[in-house]
């Protein structure tokens, strides 16, 4: 137990875990599939100029400070109050629209288990909204019992994540022994503002290395853990993704989903039997534990914010029996069911699922940018490694952030699209920045 109330219960196995289950989502994949070749390129060019000086930074802080809240604190030590509350409410509220957006996933994979017969949930706004309520406080509860058992989500879903990768090797591996295989995407491959408009997409596939961090206090041995966990969790993450891409593009799938074309192109060489079920089962499970790891790592930024009082004081409480951050935990889930609701109303799965994550995006390269600014400013010696690394992070996070307003191809009603991303970006952070000045008057 830490001064703070908190139990730790994340071992090493935990947090490599907890990254590969965070940062591995397959279904980025088919958002940017449609790049053709030049796909494998813009992963590859994410995973260096962003994943690199992204792991470096949180390796380097936390063997140097490991604090709960992670990038929240480790701000506020590097550019004061101001800035470490901004950075700390992005990154929280980004979880706000991240979390939703990832439980109407869990929705539309829900749908296709039982292929015709459930295809209509995804066409029923009342049913989108339950199955994905539901799920998301399955999640909660488990983590407010504790830390000890909501782990068990992540890591399964981490087990189901690495499952579907090795699915989609073995699928296109099949293909190419049936020769049938043509190394070229089934759609016109993409160019000009449609690529640029991805960039942003495929860098938010690869965050979420930092929620070990936010959760120093709970882990065993964090100065030399959670750096192991992060290059281990990394690397495991980026080979990840660059084969099974590459395998995708062997599998050639007609309009990928923006939500599981992965789990299409596994299913298209295994038929409609028994196994396919299996895969959209096993899919389900990863969806399942990255809402839980999303859910839960965020809820600890509040907390630290609580502690330091530019939150109420009730997020700083931990619960008495369980030793978990409840208060923090039950408002995160309930924002994230108001805005599940909300984001149902008037717009097709696929476009309420976008513009989440869009709007996520925006608040989550914010917090990215004070992160290497901060790795900057407390890094000693400040050495040529620190400079170039976080000069190629801060460039590629800039890039995003202005790409991030570019509708991706796969969006139907621009307008909406549009009105939703900047709608939920600024009011957001000016509900932070309202909050902040009030606190500070107190």
């Amino acid at each position: 137990m830490t001064n703070s109330g908190l139990k730790r219960a994340l071992a090493l196995r935990d947090l490599i875990l907890l990254n590969i289950v965070a940062v591995y989502t397959p279904g980025t994949l088919g958002q940017t599939l449609p790049l053709g070749k030049a796909g494998l390129a813009l992963w590859a060019l994410g995973l260096l100029t962003f994943m690199l000086p992204y792991a470096a930074a949180l390796a380097d802080l936390t063997h140097q400070f490991p604090r709960e809240g992670g990038v929240y604190a480790w701000t506020r030590m590097a550019l004061g109050d101001f800035h470490g509350f901004v950075c700390g409410w992005c990154y929280w509220v980004n979880t706000f629209l991240y979390v939703p957006s990832v439980f109407l996933g869990v929705t539309a994979v829900v749908a296709l288990l039982g292929g015709e017969r459930t295809a209509w949930l995804n066409q029923s706004p009342l049913a989108v909204t339950l199955v994905a309520c539901a799920a998301l406080w399955l999640a909660a509860l488990l983590h407010i019992v504790g830390l000890g058992q909501g782990k068990w989500m992540q890591n399964l879903g981490a087990f189901g994540r690495l499952a579907i990768a090795a699915g989609i090797l073995v699928a296109a591996l099949y293909k190419v022994f049936a020769g049938n295989a043509n190394y070229a995407p089934a759609t016109a491959a993409l160019s000009g503002w449609p690529m640029l408009a991805l960039w942003p997409f495929a860098l938010n596939a690869l965050v979420g290395l930092d929620l070990g961090a936010a959760m120093s206090e709970e882990a065993d041995d964090a100065r030399q853990n959670i750096p192991r966990s992060l290059w281990t969790g990394g690397l495991t993450v980026a080979v990840c993704y660059l084969l099974t891409f590459s395998a995708l593009l062997f599998l050639a799938v007609d309009n990928p989903d923006p939500i599981y074309g992965h789990v299409q192109a596994i299913n298209a060489v295994l038929g409609d039997g028994l196994g396919a079920k299996l895969v959209i089962l096993i899919e389900l499970i990863g969806l399942l534990g990255i809402g839980a790891a999303w859910l839960a790592a965020p809820a600890r930024v509040p907390f630290a914010i609580g502690l330091d009082h530019y939150l109420p004081a009730a997020f700083a409480r931990v619960h008495p029996r369980f030793g978990t951050p409840y208060v923090a935990l039950l408002v995160q889930a309930s924002v994230a069911t108001l805005l599940i609701v909300i984001y149902n109303l008037g717009a097709t799965l696929k476009d309420a699922y976008l513009a989440l994550l869009g709007s996520s995006i925006v608040l989550v390269m914010v917090t990215y940018l004070y992160l290497l600014v901060a790795w900057l400013r407390l890094s000693r010696p400040r050495t040529r490694r620190v400079w170039l690394l976080s000069t190629l992070g801060l460039g590629a996070v800039w890039l995003a952030l202005a790409a991030a307003f570019l509708p991706p191809p796969a969006v139907e009603n621009l307008t909406q699209f549009e009105l939703k991303l900047v709608g939920s970006a600024v009011g957001m952070l000016a509900a932070g920045l309202l909050l902040y000045k009030l606190r500070r008057a107190s």
